[in-house]
């Protein structure tokens, strides 16, 4: 038997072994074995992969750091800020972003075996771009949810704690106390400046650290006003309502942007889809009402 049939032979049945090992391996539970105080030990990132992976998730776990440790440092960095702007979801971490990358190179791979013996070139790209994908898309996304929950809650914050304010509470207290009932990104965001600031930072360097930590546009125009109103020995209760209206003109104009984007997109569903299926199904109505006998008339012209 020759090496020309022998190899795409063994490379396909390595593939159907491969699919079929991950599909047992995505059936199975990783937390048998856990005790109740060892699933309560772990953080909600560490609990999802211990309760929802299996072997193929301990697999990529195990591989993450030793992966992280090989990578340039400013990939390592860009990464970092991903996590951060997405605000850490689940407790996430550069290594939890890579064990995501792994996880779905391993199911992906049969697919680039198969595409690669067959000499499928455009396959053998998508299967090397789709274990990137995933996860930088699932995190661009969370990133997106959290900035806009930021640009929405942001007036509303800063009008209760005004409120608070002129009441006679001090600022950290009234803003430990407004994150603590307002909750959401923003809050989060809140209390973990307030406990820098009690770790010994200064009230500025938290603050930028806040602003550094999200890409709200709203957040860090607040953050620049406060720490101006700050600095200069302005009213606090009146930079903050000041503050607060200028934010929901912002989110109002965004609004307007977004909108106007959105008009075109209309536009352009109505034109390719909607404006053609209309036209097939008056053309089809005419036809069939107008009585003729396109049998008759195309067998005429043949002849």
């Amino acid at each position: 038997m020759t090496p020309v049939v022998v190899v795409p032979g063994l490379a396909v049945a390595i593939a159907a072994v491969l699919a079929l090992y991950g599909y047992r391996v995505l059936r199975s539970d990783a937390a048998e074995g856990l005790g109740l105080d060892e699933l309560l030990a772990l953080r909600p990132e560490q609990r999802r992969a211990a309760k929802g992976e299996a072997p193929i998730g301990r697999m990529a776990t195990s591989l993450a750091p030793r992966v992280r440790r090989r990578l340039p440092d400013r990939a390592v960095s860009w990464l970092q800020t991903q996590v951060d702007l997405a605000g850490r979801p689940d407790g996430i971490n550069v290594d939890g972003v890579i064990r995501g990358i792994l996880v779905w190179a391993i199911i992906i791979s049969p697919a680039f075996i198969i595409f690669l013996v067959s000499g499928n070139l455009r396959g053998v790209v998508l299967c090397g771009i789709a274990p990137f994908v995933f996860p930088l898309a699932r995190l661009s996304r969370q990133r997106r949810t959290r900035r806009e929950a930021i640009d929405r809650d942001l007036p509303d914050f800063l009008d209760v704690l005004a409120v608070t304010v002129s009441a006679g509470v001090g600022f950290r207290p009234a803003l430990l106390r407004v994150a603590e009932r307002f909750g959401g990104p923003l809050a989060a965001e809140m209390e973990q400046a307030l406990q820098q600031v009690q770790h010994g930072a200064s009230v500025r360097d938290a603050f930028v650290r806040l602003r550094d930590r999200s890409d709200s546009e709203a957040l860090g125009q607040f953050i620049t006003a406060f720490l101006q109103s700050d600095e200069l020995g302005a009213p606090l209760v009146e930079a903050l309502s000041q503050i607060a209206v200028d934010q929901r003109r912002e989110h109002a104009q965004r609004m307007r942007r977004q909108a106007a984007r959105v008009a075109p997109r209309v536009a352009l569903v109505t034109t390719v889809v909607l404006v053609p299926a209309t036209l097939i199904v008056l053309l089809v109505g005419l036809v069939l009402g107008s009585g003729i006998d396109f049998g008759a008339l195309f067998g005429g012209l043949s002849s």
